[in-house]
């Protein structure tokens, strides 16, 4: 037979062990709560963040300069070899009227102004608009065709105006101010241009 003094210094132990493992299970519970609540927390940062550019069609690019322009993407990059220097999201032309088109093909800056008005008509409205860059690119039958800034446009109408709606541009690529003048610093007359349904 066990001598008391056993049994009871035995059944302290077993009491502080128990009491012990509790006080680790709790924290251990805690802590597996706390990295749940801080991966939710993450979640839900990233749900808030402004989705991303589309992937860049500059990784096949091998010139040394090229501007692309997406219409389904509404979104412009300029490719430095296959290398993205800058994009940004745009406003192209509207798809139903002929002149109001943004013209899909290759083709180059062929001047570069500043601080101008931009006027015309296309059969629905005339215009008469302030800009203060200006890199035209195409001049046919409709008139001139080029990228602009487009300061009478909030942030959040670039690259979210979809082509067949009437108040999308009169077929220029439209820009917001900081993306025109980083543009129009970048870019020579003679940069190569490629307008593609989907870049």
């Amino acid at each position: 037979m066990k001598h008391p003094r056993t049994v009871v210094l035995f059944i302290v132990v077993l009491v502080v062990l128990v009491i012990a493992s509790g006080f680790d299970l709790y924290h251990l519970n805690r802590a597996a709560s706390d990295v749940t609540v801080s991966t939710s927390k993450q979640a839900v940062a990233q749900t808030n963040l402004t989705p991303p550019p589309p992937p860049s069609p500059c990784v096949n690019n091998n010139l040394d300069k090229l501007i692309v322009v997406g219409i389904n993407q509404q979104h412009l990059w300029a490719c430095s070899f296959n290398l993205t220097s800058y994009s940004t999201p745009v406003v192209t032309g509207y798809s139903g009227l002929a002149a109001d088109i943004t013209p899909v093909g290759s083709y180059q800056i062929f001047a570069k102004e500043t601080n101008l008005n931009l006027t015309g008509s296309d059969g629905v409205s005339s215009w008469n608009d302030h800009v203060s860059y200006w890199m035209p690119f195409l001049f046919n039958n409709y008139g001139a065709y080029g990228f602009h800034d487009a300061t009478w446009r909030t942030p959040s109408q670039f690259g979210n105006i979809s082509p067949t709606s009437k108040n999308a541009s009169h077929g220029c690529v439209e820009m917001p101010l900081a993306g025109a003048q980083w543009l129009f610093n970048w870019a020579q007359v003679g940069t190569q241009i490629k307008i593609e349904q989907s870049a």
